[in-house]
């Protein structure tokens, strides 16, 4: 089975408290389309924004505010619909490397 991109919609304040969502770093991005490459897992939790992201051979996956998304290692496509924010956890980096 092929790693997949899991999305717990519309995340509830109980749940962002259990998961420590506040304390996550936080990163903005603008609309546009880019490949990233992720070492580790990554958490992301959609403060605002929606993009469509798609693993090198996945199928694509709408996100929006409200969305946690895990996202596995490896190629992932972002094509930012309109500007993104959120919170993001990652143990590939320091939690205060990339705080905006």
């Amino acid at each position: 089975m092929s790693a997949r991109i899991v999305v717990e919609p519309d995340l509830s304040p109980a749940r962002q408290a259990e998961l420590g969502v506040a304390a996550w770093p936080r990163w903005k991005d603008g609309e546009g389309e880019r490949i990233l490459t992720l070492d580790a897992p990554e958490q992301s939790y959609f403060l605002a924004g929606l993009a469509v992201l798609t693993l090198a051979d996945g199928e694509p996956v709408t996100v929006g505010k409200g969305d946690l998304v895990i996202i596995p290692a490896g190629s992932v496509r972002w094509e930012v619909k309109s500007e993104v924010r959120r919170h993001y956890r990652s143990e590939a980096l320091s939690p205060a490397c990339c705080i905006v």
